[in-house]
């Protein structure tokens, strides 16, 4: 490997195998880099909707109590009956 390098070198020519490498790595970087981009931004999107569940959930049990305390009061007759 490192004489085929050397020679290359030399010949100050890069092989068309390690052209298409190099260009394949590059496509590779750039998608990875996109991949993450788009990653962070779901990573961040999960958060605030895990925000909103754990509040509507605490929303939800407070109408659940009022709901029930509601649920106990005693009704007095209708005044017309």
């Amino acid at each position: 490997m490192d004489e085929f390098k050397a020679r290359a070198t030399a010949q100050n020519f890069t092989p068309q195998a390690a052209q298409r490498r190099a260009e394949t790595n590059a496509a590779l970087r750039d998608a990875l880099a996109r991949t993450k981009d788009e990653l962070a931004a779901e990573r961040e999107r999960v958060r605030a909707l895990v925000r909103a569940t754990a509040e509507l959930s605490l929303e939800l049990g407070h109408a659940r109590e009022e709901l029930a305390a509601a649920q106990q009061v005693t009704r007095l007759p209708d005044a017309r009956g």
